[in-house]
C-alpha cells in the first residue's frame, strides 16, 4: 500500500469518526433553518459532502462541529437563495410532522400551542437569512455567544447585537401576526 493512499485512508476515517458525532447537530441546524424535514435531510447530505471534500482544509484551531456547522448554515442559505421565489408559505405551514408530540391537558391550549409554532415558523421564514440564522444558532440551538461568534466568524459584540435585533424584529412580525402573541408574550 502507498504512503498516499495510506494517508487517504486515515483522513478518511478521521473525518467518518468526527462526522458521525456530528451528524445529529447538523441535521438539526439545517431543519431549523430549512422547516421541513426534507429539505433538512438533503442540506444535511450536502453539507457532509461538501464537508468531506474541503476536510483538507479545517485547520483544527475550531472545533469540527464548529467548522460543519458553519458549512451547513452556508449550504441552508445557498439552498433558500436558490429558490427565494419558490418558497410556498402554504407548503411549509402544512408541514407538522416535526411537532412534538403536546402535553397540555386541554384540546384548546394543544390547538393554540400547536398555532402559535406554526406562526413562529411563518415569522422565522420572514426574517431576512442572517437574523433566521442567528435565532436558530441561539435560540433553537442553544449556543453561546462566543460559539456563534467563532462559527459567523464575528466579534462577540456583533453576535449578541445582531442576535437582539433579530428576536426584536421576529417579535414585531409575531406582534403584528397574531393576538396569540401579545407584547407581554413575546
Amino acid at each position: 500500500m502507498s504512503i498516499r493512499l495510506l494517508i487517504k485512508n486515515r483522513k478518511a476515517e478521521e473525518f467518518e469518526r468526527l462526522a458521525a458525532e456530528s451528524e445529529r447537530q447538523v441535521y438539526a441546524v439545517c431543519f431549523h433553518a430549512m422547516g421541513n424535514a426534507q429539505d433538512a435531510q438533503d442540506c444535511a447530505q450536502e453539507t457532509m459532502l461538501r464537508a468531506f471534500r474541503a476536510f483538507d482544509s479545517f485547520r483544527r484551531d475550531a472545533s469540527f462541529s464548529t467548522w460543519i456547522t458553519r458549512i451547513a448554515l452556508n449550504v441552508c442559505t445557498d439552498e433558500l437563495r436558490k429558490r427565494k421565489k419558490v418558497v410556498s408559505l402554504d407548503s411549509m405551514r402544512e408541514e407538522t410532522g416535526f411537532d412534538p408530540p403536546d402535553r397540555a391537558p386541554t384540546a384548546y391550549a394543544r390547538l393554540e400551542e400547536k398555532e402559535r409554532r406554526r406562526l413562529l415558523k411563518e415569522g422565522l421564514s420572514q426574517l431576512p437569512d442572517d437574523m433566521r440564522q442567528m435565532i436558530v444558532l441561539r435560540d433553537m440551538r442553544g449556543m453561546n455567544y462566543d460559539e456563534i461568534a467563532q462559527i459567523l466568524q464575528l466579534p462577540l459584540g456583533t453576535v449578541k447585537s445582531r442576535i437582539a435585533r433579530a428576536r426584536g424584529k421576529l417579535a414585531q412580525i409575531l406582534r403584528e401576526s397574531s393576538e396569540l402573541f401579545s407584547s407581554s408574550s413575546v
